[in-house]
């Protein structure tokens, strides 16, 4: 991915997604994938196409800023 693309992230369990995250960098991104959550969630980041391709449309343009 180049440097123009947008991070997000996608937070599920037992394959059902959660929430998704959208980050400022790859930094800030590669940190979110290795906090863990309380529930051990699974978590993979991508680019915004990926992520529209597996969470949808209207949970990417919803998605957090963290």
């Amino acid at each position: 991915m180049n440097r123009r693309t947008q991070w997000h992230g996608i937070s599920s369990k037992d394959g059902e997604v959660k929430y998704v995250a959208k980050f400022a960098s790859h930094e800030d991104a590669v940190k979110w994938l290795h906090t863990e959550e309380y529930d051990f969630r699974d978590r993979e980041i991508m680019g915004r196409t990926t992520a529209i391709r597996i969470a949808g449309k209207t949970a990417v343009e919803n998605a957090v800023m963290i």
